[in-house]
């Protein structure tokens, strides 16, 4: 059940801490209602925030959410450190974390990977759809910028215009949202090997785009990652998601008993 906390708490915060418990309040509302079922009125109750506090940072339901992809993104990229440093590795390094930590996010925080799911795949939410991609390209375009920047001038990446790479990069998951609803069909069908291969076959295409775009050999951006897919496919469609790497070791064994 979604706390509520007293107005009078709320007198002593800052502008930003005000800003966060709205959106902490938000966030558990959806959470815990789904997008649709949840009005303003409810954030405030939940939040003990007058509409004028509200009004001051939000001027409606949508940016709430735009506001929670901002924050979610910016914590992947905080997890993942992207940041150049001593013990960050070279650009190339860093790349390959924040791509393979971005996929691990997703598998291991289904719940909120399902509540976007559900608003971008609902017929005539493209509107949401949109804020969501570009509240999440303002966080990550300028982290793979500087990523990238370092990288060419290490002589690691080969672009010609770093910020227009990154772009292009982020730009990718577009044609992705095609692919990701024929994968949960697949999926909800019982076919959750057909789902992960049809998404992996997907994600290893783009992998091959980044080489290029970066001046890479070929199979350089990791962007593979079945048993991350598969994970996420089985607890977006609510399907069980059986091990295949154990599934394999206990026929093994099994033959090996019949042997």
């Amino acid at each position: 059940m979604t706390r509520t906390i007293a107005p009078e708490a709320r007198l002593r915060m800052a502008p930003e801490e005000r800003r966060e418990t709205i959106l902490d309040a938000a966030h558990a509302l959806f959470m815990e209602r789904g997008w649709e079922a949840v009005t303003i009125a409810d954030v405030l109750k939940a939040a003990g925030i007058s509409k004028g506090g509200f009004y001051h940072h939000f001027t409606a339901k949508e940016d709430l959410l735009t506001g929670i992809v901002s924050r979610i993104t910016n914590q992947i990229l905080a997890s993942v450190d992207t940041s150049s440093g001593p013990s960050a590795g070279n650009a190339l390094d860093r790349l390959k974390a924040f791509l393979t930590g971005s996929v691990g996010w997703k598998a291991d925080n289904i719940s909120e990977i399902r509540f976007f799911a559900e608003i971008i795949r609902k017929p005539g939410n493209d509107i949401l759809y949109r804020r969501i991609f570009d509240a999440a390209a303002a966080a990550v375009v300028p982290a793979l910028e500087n990523i990238l920047t370092e990288g060419a001038a290490e002589g690691t990446f080969d672009v010609a215009d770093a910020r227009l790479t990154a772009e292009m990069i982020v730009g990718l998951s577009h044609g992705r949202r095609r692919v990701l609803d024929e994968a949960l069909e697949i999926a909800s069908k019982g076919d959750l090997d057909g789902a992960t291969d049809l998404l992996d076959t997907r994600m290893t295409a783009e992998g091959a785009i980044c080489d290029r775009l970066l001046g890479l050999p070929g199979g350089t951006v990791p962007l593979s990652h079945p048993d991350n897919y598969r994970r996420m496919l089985a607890g977006l469609a609510g399907v069980e998601a059986e091990n295949p790497a154990e599934d394999t070791a206990l026929d093994h064994q099994n033959q090996s008993r019949e042997d």
